[in-house]
């Protein structure tokens, strides 16, 4: 998905924002039979589009987007669908000319609250931990499906065997992601790759088992920019969910060491408050589910921790755009992020290992 750094990476007909402005005041009243009173500017862009907020004649507040490339819609439908009105409504907002220009033009409820990066500023540890808290009670919801074999056929055995120079046929994406996700990293090539091939060859060949796990909406890129929160800090919405699709139970929390801990300064940091609000999350979550299903997992555990781990691999490499990469500064910190144990395995024992 290509990025758009400025509005002249937009096509002519919006780089600049009166013309994208102008566009809003044509499309609204066209699809969601209302005009447009305010137009806004969020407190920051993504990096795949250019958003405004905008207060309709008719009350209704939404987010409006333009986009170089189309959004699978359904990854939001199947979303709000299990998880409710934290995720957006989506809609889109179809016009030929601007079609024939290859841009996208999108439609979202607007959700409440602020960005977990500023809206739990002076909230200290407590803050965290609710976060962590709220959204463990939000995925609890998360349920879509009592296996995983589509997910696990398509992205991971795909991801993990493109690494090794050589991708083994194609990658078989249309039923899932997880396969394919690990038979690309295994084909890449990427030197940062080597340590972590054994362990990645282990997990494709006990996919089989990963299939067991129930399938469960998993956000792509969980993070504090994706994360709305009220003033209590309870979760009001997560946004962002193009990229997204359900996982088996467990691969989707590989984000548990950033959403509990942080980044400083190109390091991971734990502060004091870690490990509250990583029990907090997973005891939510587990608490919140249904009976049925949460005894269900605690006869699975391992497989669930091994998920977990899994997870944390394929956050770190990532495969987009039919390309294999790493992030940098979650690579530093892999070693120790591998040694990590759920607290349902581990006991009163530390996460991580020394």
């Amino acid at each position: 998905m290509p990025p758009i750094s400025s509005d002249r990476d937009l096509h002519k007909l919006l780089d600049t924002p009166n013309k994208q402005v102008k566009w809003a005041k044509k499309l609204i009243p066209s699809h969601l039979n209302t005009n447009v009173k305010r137009v806004d500017r969020p407190p920051m862009q993504g990096m795949f589009s250019r958003t405004f907020f905008l207060t309709l004649a008719d009350g209704r507040d939404v987010v409006l987007q333009y986009r170089t490339e189309p959004l699978d819609l359904d990854a939001f439908r199947i979303a709000r669908q299990a998880l409710g009105p934290v995720v957006p409504e989506i809609m889109a907002l179809e016009d030929e000319e601007l079609l024939s220009a290859r841009v996208w033009a999108y439609s979202m409820t607007r959700l409440p609250g602020k960005m977990w990066v500023h809206g739990v500023a002076g909230k200290g540890g407590e803050g965290r931990i609710a976060i962590n808290k709220s959204l463990g009670r939000v995925f609890a919801r998360g349920w879509v499906k009592e296996t995983s074999d589509e997910a696990v056929d398509g992205k991971i055995r795909g991801h993990i065997e493109a690494i090794d120079g050589k991708i083994r046929g194609h990658i078989e994406a249309i039923d899932g992601k997880i396969r394919g996700h690990i038979e690309a990293i295994l084909a890449s090539g990427l030197e940062e790759v080597q340590p972590y091939r054994g362990q990645l060859l282990g997990f494709l060949g006990r996919l089989e088992e990963l299939k067991k796990l129930p399938l469960w909406v998993a956000h792509y890129d969980l993070n504090e920019v994706n994360v709305l929160i009220d003033e209590e800090c309870q979760v009001t919405g997560l946004i962002d969910w193009e990229l997204s699709t359900p996982m088996p139970f467990g691969v989707g929390f590989g984000r548990i060491h950033t959403i509990a801990g942080e980044y400083t300064g190109g390091e991971f940091w734990m502060p004091d408050e870690f490990e509250g609000a990583e029990r907090a999350f997973w005891n939510e979550m587990f608490d919140g589910m249904p009976e049925e299903t949460r005894e269900l997992l605690k006869r699975q555990i391992h497989l669930v921790q091994d998920a977990v781990i899994l997870g944390t691999l394929l956050s770190c490499f990532f495969f987009e755009d039919g390309k294999v990469g790493s992030h940098q500064v979650g690579l530093k910190a892999l070693p120790k992020f591998l040694t990590y144990r759920i607290p349902f395995v581990r006991g009163d024992e530390a996460p991580y290992k020394d």
